[in-house]
């Protein structure tokens, strides 16, 4: 629930503050609002229904009930649609299709995997049955977002670092991006291993999904606030020097692709108006 509130004031924020973004991201951002909001309608069925309406009937807690399932189907959707916006940000700097699609299949090949497992949960509700079915189809998918995630982390990093020019602006900007993407990756990919580590060790326990369900929401809002750091470091840029330096900081904040103003070469903002 504070995650959930945390994710509706940067969706707030994004409303109120990028009112110029393309439409296509907006519809976006509010169509992970809808997920991450039926997640958690979903989320408080099935705490209602293991502790308060089944409160004094323990035998209950062995079956999965459907709304438990379904939070794993709009959550996996989320994080799914989150990492495919990184590896948009990835081509952007990049523009390496290779490289990209390489990540897009990692990432939907993990989805794919979720998904499978979700409708496991559906057609197997006795618990201890269901986490003997899912153990290939479980390590195979977390250890895949761990490696996704990693591999977003480093790839955007390493691209990001091709920008280095040795002018202040440019290094600020390039350091906070760097900062944010390894430890969003770093978070990301930790959430993933311990997932993995308590679905293996702890055999026949739901303790891994409290992990699971809080994930989504850490996704969410790590691409919110992403996209609502950018004045913040473009303002914080130009606070560093003057403005004359040759040093795209449009493209280095929205390097996401955001705006409806889009150069056709990365590179061309980095000129000063008299050498374009």
């Amino acid at each position: 629930m504070f995650l959930y509130g945390v994710f509706c004031m940067q969706m707030f924020y994004y409303a109120r503050n990028y009112t110029e973004d393309r439409l296509f991201l907006k519809w976006l951002v509010a169509f992970l609002w809808i997920l991450e909001t039926v997640h958690l309608a979903l989320s408080i069925h099935f705490i209602e229904y293991y502790l308060i309406m089944n409160f004094d009937n323990p035998p209950a807690l062995e079956y999965g009930v459907w709304s438990l399932a379904l939070t794993f189907l709009f959550g996996y959707l989320a994080v799914w649609i989150v990492n495919l916006c990184f590896v948009w940000r990835i081509w952007q700097l990049s523009r390496q299709n290779w490289t990209c699609l390489f990540l897009i299949t990692l990432t939907t090949t993990r989805t794919v995997l979720a998904l499978v497992n979700v409708a496991l949960g559906l057609r197997y509700p006795y618990i201890p049955e269901f986490l003997v079915i899912i153990y290939p189809t479980m390590v195979a998918g977390w250890a895949l977002a761990a490696i996704a995630d990693s591999l977003i982390a480093v790839v955007l990093c390493y691209y990001l670092r091709k920008y280095r020019s040795g002018m202040r602006r440019t290094e600020h900007i390039i350091n906070r991006l760097l900062l944010y993407t390894i430890n969003t990756g770093a978070l990301a990919a930790l959430f993933a291993i311990i997932t993995i580590i308590l679905y293996v060790t702890l055999e026949g326990a739901l303790v891994f999904t409290g992990f699971d369900q809080v994930q989504s929401k850490l996704y969410g809002i790590s691409l919110l606030a992403s996209l609502n750091s950018r004045k913040a470091t473009l303002a914080a840029a130009r606070m560093a020097v003057p403005t004359t330096d040759n040093i795209s900081l449009r493209f280095l904040a929205n390097n996401i692709g955001a705006t409806k103003m889009d150069s056709q070469n990365p590179l061309e903002e980095t000129l000063p108006p008299s050498r374009r």
